[in-house]
């Protein structure tokens, strides 16, 4: 069945039929550029993700193939078609660094996402408040406002997705102290709780507090992506500023056991969690913080002695942002 996961994902699914035809087939890249009178390096910027393949291109590897004008054929071309398509937030690209599309296109096509996130509420449960008060210290008189509407549209087409992606996410305490919006506007970090609370009715969310001490996470946000109809899981990294995405077995091994453990021996249960969050909603707000629904408006003292909160994590990934290796394409093919 071919769904809505967006132009990335299917250019990865695409990628995969392919390689699975020619290899099945007996053929070498060499071969197969060979036979189509084209460059090897043409065959190989197709199978590494780094371009899209037009419907000429495709038609002629699926003619080689032997399967043009048959039921897989005729899927792939639609997958192709769908891997040509611009995205929901093509109208915003320019607002967004290629990493950001990158994986926004992941997110996008996520069968489940499991992240870890130690500094700051992730963008798929962020308020519009909360998001402009990130986007304007990262950004500050840039394009903050379309990157909200692009954090918001995230939301909205994750909301929409058939099937709606499981999602798990591991929060350190820290993010529910941090006031996001400063200690003149305690309100929007009232509201982002409770938003939080709402938002754990259709996600799950685990809190680790500040008694578990030093964990994995600490060392820096992670992201886990996982997809349907056997393509590898994406793993992204951020430390000290950089991201890296990576598809390595070991890697991505390696931190979905790191997240196994943060959520068995660090995190509160779902119950506790879900406690956790409404108790620091309501110390906020009795300290000064405006309630939940003030809307815009911020009343009362401000709660003293609270910290600033640090860069990073826009679009839950942090910057500066090195290029991410070719593993899926983000260009747009024409037909």
């Amino acid at each position: 069945m071919i769904d809505d996961r967006g132009p990335v994902v299917h250019q990865a699914l695409l990628i995969h039929r392919l390689i699975e035809l020619r290899r099945g087939q007996g053929l070498t890249q060499e071969r197969v550029a060979r036979s189509l009178e084209w460059s090897h390096a043409k065959l190989m910027r197709y199978e590494g993700g780094t371009q899209v393949l037009p419907k000429a291109d495709l038609d002629a590897l699926l003619d080689l193939y032997r399967v043009l004008g048959t039921a897989q054929g005729r899927k792939l071309q639609e997958i192709g078609r769908r891997a040509r398509d611009k995205p929901w937030w093509y109208p915003h690209r320019h607002a967004l660094t290629i990493e950001e599309r990158y994986y926004v296109g992941l997110e996008m096509g996520a069968a489940r996402i499991r992240q870890c996130a130690p500094a700051l509420v992730p963008g798929l449960l962020r308020t519009r408040d909360y998001a402009h008060a990130v986007c304007s210290m990262v950004d500050p008189g840039g394009e903050v406002e379309r990157l909200v509407e692009v954090l918001m549209g995230r939301q909205g087409m994750m909301l929409t997705r058939s099937p709606v992606p499981e999602q798990v996410y591991v929060l350190d305490e820290a993010v529910l102290r941090r006031v996001v919006g400063g200690p003149e506007k305690p309100g929007v970090m009232v509201r982002q709780l409770h938003h939080l609370v709402e938002r754990s009715a259709s996600v799950q969310l685990r809190i680790i507090p500040e008694e578990a001490g030093l964990h994995f996470g600490a060392l820096g946000g992670f992201t886990l992506f996982d997809f349907d109809e056997g393509l590898p899981p994406v793993l992204h990294t951020e430390h000290r500023g950089r991201v890296v995405a990576s598809k390595k077995e070991e890697d991505v091994h390696s931190y979905t056991e790191a997240f196994g453990r943060l959520v068995e021996e660090h995190a509160l249960d779902a119950c506790r969690s879900l406690a956790l969050i409404e108790h620091h909603a309501r110390r906020l707000q009795s300290r000064g913080g405006a309630s939940p629904d003030t809307g815009g408006e911020e009343k009362g003292a401000h709660a003293k002695g609270v910290g600033s909160f640090p860069a990073g994590d826009l679009l839950a990934v942090s910057e500066p942002r090195p290029p991410p290796p070719p593993l899926f394409s983000v260009g747009f093919g024409s037909e």
